[in-house]
């Protein structure tokens, strides 16, 4: 898998994009940063979007780019993937024709440019000549992580998650895994507002990985506060059982 960061961390400022992957030039994990990090012509060759919850940051390019599409007279449907809880809170808070137009009946209901496809937790999925499995995660709206699998090699790819259980247990079932992409958004003098607020902290994601029996996969870290990203830096390198990458915009991984 050809994996490249479109945007990391969990605010917008200057320079710093919400968070979106790109896996295989064709594949989305979330949909904060698009239309912003790719050409028309890149955005053109995507087909489906892994959505992990309902979240502004995780979503609002999908407006963007669906928008950009129509004016491009691109043919193909863009697939939407997620539960049926987070595909409903799109539907009825974001697509709604108040926020933005329905493009799920536009240009044409026959050939809308997006098309809604529900999934349930647990049940593996081929998207992109990939497999695919949602995981649910703890975060303060309806939320999964994925399992993503090609022919060589698994990665885990939390969203945005609290402290969980469910995402190591598979994860330890994986004998191909390779990389891990975890959440860590506040320092650990944060925790309060970590907790409260659905996210991870230095300390926090240290205990998250010691549920994870594999010592060789890689953790890659994203959803980074911009504001505390010094402080952050500085108390991830105290994880000193693991080798802690993290994530910067623009960066392709294959794994």
């Amino acid at each position: 898998m050809k994996i490249k960061v479109l945007g990391c961390y969990g605010a917008e400022l200057k320079d710093f994009h919400s968070t979106t992957f790109l896996i295989n030039d064709t594949l989305l994990l979330d949909a904060g940063t698009i239309t912003s990090a790719l050409t028309l012509d890149e955005q053109m060759n995507i087909h489906s979007i892994l959505v992990t919850h309902s979240h502004l940051d995780h979503t609002k390019d999908i407006l963007f780019l669906a928008d950009n599409l129509i004016v491009g007279e691109n043919n193909t449907s863009v697939e939407i993937i997620s539960i049926p809880e987070v595909i409903d809170n799109l539907k009825s808070h974001l697509l709604n024709d108040k926020i933005y137009p329905d493009f799920t009946v536009l240009p044409t209901i026959e050939k809308p440019i997006l098309q809604f496809k529900p999934i349930k937790t647990g049940e593996p999925v081929c998207i992109a000549g990939l497999t695919v499995i949602a995981i649910p995660v703890n975060h303060t709206v309806d939320a999964v992580g994925y399992i993503i699998r090609d022919k060589k090699s698994s990665i885990v790819y939390t969203g945005d998650t609290g402290t969980t259980d469910r995402i190591w247990e598979e994860a330890n079932k994986l004998p191909d895994l390779k990389a891990v992409f975890i959440e860590t958004s506040f320092p650990n003098r944060l925790s309060k507002l970590a907790k409260v607020s659905g996210h991870l902290t230095p300390s926090m994601l240290k205990d998250q990985l010691d549920k994870l029996k594999n010592p060789d996969a890689s953790i890659l870290v994203f959803h980074m506060k911009p504001q505390h990203l010094p402080e952050l830096e500085h108390d991830l390198a105290e994880i000193k059982n693991r080798s802690i990458i993290i994530l910067k915009q623009g960066e392709v991984f294959n794994v």
